[in-house]
Formats: C-alpha cells, structure tokens, sequence
C-alpha cells in the first residue's frame, strides 16, 4: 500500500527555519522521508513539485521545518547514514533560503569534511 503523503508535526513545534530536500531518485523520498521524521521537533512533510526548466516528470520533495539550527544540523548530519543505506548512487540536494548543497555518494569518502561544508553553507541563522 503507497504511503499517505502527510505531514508529521510534533507538538508546538515552531519554525524559523525551511530546508527542503530533493532526492535524485524519487523512489528515495519515501525512505528519506520516514528516516528524518523520526528526529524529534522536526516537521516534515513530502510533496510533488514541478519539474524545472527541460525537465519531464513531476519532482518529489522533503520539506523540512524546524525550530532551531541545532535540530536543523541534527537532520542534515542524517544525510550521509541514508545516502551509504542506499543501493544505487543517490544525490540530496539541500536548499536553505538562496544557499544549498548537494551531497553525493562520490564525496562521502570524509563525512566530517562533508558535515563542515554543510554547516558552512547553512551559516549562524
């Protein structure tokens, strides 16, 4: 049975922050979804967006809305555990406001380099 598509909202969860997340493989949004719902304080909902420009198809997105930069790092330090999970290469691109990140099978070789980047990209917000 297809997962329901819904949010996931703990109780009095604010949020200052929005990242969303878009899986190189659609099939991964599922899975991706269901491991960072999981964090806690951490809103997370799943939805189909429009292809970019000379793109077909429909997009599959995370979006994610948290609290705090600390829940926020929390999740993105999730990224490199589910990208190795994966059977086949798999590329999450971050986006945070106008800043993002792609995160990719090929540069895991240092996922301490990969979370600097992360947290460098992502500022002191």
């Amino acid at each position: 049975m297809p997962e329901t598509i819904a949010a996931h909202h703990p109780e009095g969860a604010g949020a200052p922050f929005e990242a969303v997340l878009t899986v190189s493989q659609p099939a991964d949004a599922g899975p991706l979804f269901r491991r960072l719902r999981a964090i806690p304080e951490l809103t997370v909902t799943r939805s189909r967006s429009a292809p970019a420009d000379g793109e077909l198809g429909v997009a599959e997105v995370v979006q994610l809305l948290v609290p705090s930069s600390a829940v926020l790092a929390v999740a993105i330090r999730t990224l490199p555990v589910f990208i190795r999970s994966r059977r086949s290469s798999v590329t999450v691109k971050v986006e945070v406001g106008k800043r993002s990140v792609t995160v990719t099978g090929d540069n895991l070789d240092d996922p301490e380099k990969v979370l600097e980047i992360v947290d460098r990209l992502l500022g002191d917000d």
